[in-house]
């Protein structure tokens, strides 16, 4: 464990030796990005460092719906709101859906993040193939008067893109709503704007849709997207306008940075596309997805040998302490080319002396 005086960016200083810094989610690199960090400077100067009050109040700072009305355009949604953080967004979301409607049946996918855990969590055991595959018996057999299904877009903790197309194979006569976790897909699919414009539900289901802005954005918020009816009943739920909202300078910095974004993602896109480029066959080291920027393994060593090579990553064992460690290795657009070079071509040299150690041991 390392502690840090500084936030990193493309490197980070410990005990007086530079590592390239590869982890953390903020995967377009905005937190460090030096014309980002002057809006966020700018909107505090314009709109402050905090809004000390509810949303709801008689005088309401324009900034929030302002940022709101950006966000649902940028991402081709009807209607959004702020918090304060992805896990506010999720269970201000889940609280409205069980207190707005008693009886109602939630099903947890595999894996979900606890932004979406109600009351009566109970986590599936069962694969993402077979849980999906039952989903639509489990909701024939149900007798509650609503289902509400969550899941996030991507798994976890291994990256892998949860599939969509049982939305239409759901029954037709149920009364469902699908939630989907996108906090790590928002700033990397569909050009930065995250999945909710790739959607598709049947007339029957409601869909609802949360995500993290302090992760690829790095704006520390949360946004929930829906439609217009559902986004001003939740307005006015308590545990919404009873907390405090966002900080209203990143929201700012937001609205004006669209560009930034979207040349941020460009770079990430080229800088992934070398390193998958560069490992070459060595690419089977890591559980990955094209054009995402996180790569996991649970091959022992691989942190270390990193770290000795001035490369440093995650490591941890998730999601539980007994479970195996995991290495997560992250490329954002602060990695120069050489950086992705030198990542890929450490990662093939581990590679080969695991191979030449596996064999003198079967020796």
């Amino acid at each position: 464990m390392f502690y840090t005086d500084e936030l990193p960016g493309r490197t980070v200083v410990l005990d007086q030796r530079e590592y390239l810094w590869c982890s953390g989610t903020s995967y377009l690199g905005m937190s460090r990005n030096p014309v980002f960090i002057e809006r966020v400077l700018e909107g505090i100067r314009r709109v402050g460092i905090n809004w000390g009050s509810s949303r709801n109040n008689t005088l309401r700072l324009a900034i929030y719906e302002e940022a709101e009305r950006v966000l649902a355009q940028w991402m081709g949604a009807p209607a959004a709101l702020t918090v304060s953080s992805g896990m506010m967004a999720g269970q201000v979301l889940m609280k409205w859906l069980t207190f707005s409607q008693p009886g109602v049946l939630v099903l947890y996918a595999p894996n979900v993040h606890p932004a979406l855990w109600a009351d009566d969590f109970l986590p599936a055991t069962e694969s993402y193939e077979t849980w999906f595959a039952e989903l639509p018996e489990r909701i024939r057999q149900s007798q509650a008067p609503e289902v509400v299904i969550v899941t996030d877009s991507v798994g976890s903790p291994h990256t892998r893109l949860v599939p969509f197309d049982w939305m239409n194979h759901l029954p037709t006569d149920a009364r469902i709503t699908v939630v989907v976790d996108d906090s790590h897909g928002l700033g990397v699919f569909s050009q930065g704007r995250g999945i909710y414009s790739q959607l598709s539900a049947p007339t029957n289901v409601r869909l609802l849709y949360v995500a993290s802005l302090n992760k690829a954005l790095s704006v520390p918020a949360g946004v929930l997207v829906g439609s217009v009816e559902v986004m001003e009943a939740i307005r006015h739920f308590p545990m919404f306008s009873g907390a405090s909202p966002a900080n209203p300078a990143n929201l700012w910095a937001f609205t004006q940075s669209l560009e930034l974004y979207q040349e941020a993602h460009q770079l990430l896109s080229q800088r992934v596309d070398q390193f998958v480029e560069e490992l070459g066959p060595s690419i089977q080291l890591f559980h990955w997805l094209p054009a995402y920027p996180a790569f996991t393994t649970t091959q022992p060593g691989l942190h270390e040998y990193l770290r000795e090579a001035g490369i440093l990553t995650a490591c941890f064992p998730y999601p539980g302490p007994n479970d195996p460690a995991i290495t997560r290795l992250v490329i954002t657009p602060l990695h120069e080319p050489s950086d992705i070079s030198r990542m890929a071509a450490a990662c093939r040299a581990y590679e080969v002396r695991a191979s030449v150690a596996s064999e003198q041991t079967e020796a």
